[in-house]
């Protein structure tokens, strides 16, 4: 009977959660990785706090390996200079993020949600010489 009424509770919890104006809604935040086109800018452009978890998700997820840890190239190219074979863009970056290229760089979308591929996507820009 205790894990039956265990079961009923755990449930219909999600039920009684409520959402208020305070609660934030990620999908207002940042557009899902279908909506993000070329010209779509940075919903996260010029946050410490996004360009800080960019940098620990770039180290996590091995992005150095390609493109070193201070974004020069090495396997991968050069994230710091303007010359961007796939578009230099925040909606052009975040889609070779989330789709890869032909010529080497991984498919992200499947890993990562857009919210932390907008993060990373931030620190590449705040390295980015203009």
């Amino acid at each position: 009977m205790k894990h039956l009424v265990l079961i009923v509770a755990l449930t219909a919890t999600p039920a009684f959660a409520q959402v208020t104006a305070d609660t934030p809604n990620p999908a207002a935040v940042t557009p899902a990785s279908a909506q993000v086109v070329a010209d779509t800018p940075n919903p996260l452009a010029g946050k410490a706090d996004a360009v800080e978890a960019g940098h620990a998700l770039f180290g996590q997820m091995n992005c150095a390996g390609c493109h070193a840890y201070d974004l020069t190239g090495g396997m991968g190219p050069d994230l710091t200079d303007n010359s961007w074979q796939y578009g230099g863009k925040p909606g052009e970056i975040f889609h070779t993020i989330a789709e890869g290229t032909p010529r080497g760089m991984p498919a992200w979308k499947d890993k990562l949600t857009p919210d932390q591929i907008w993060q990373i996507v931030t620190y590449i820009q705040s390295k980015h010489a203009n």
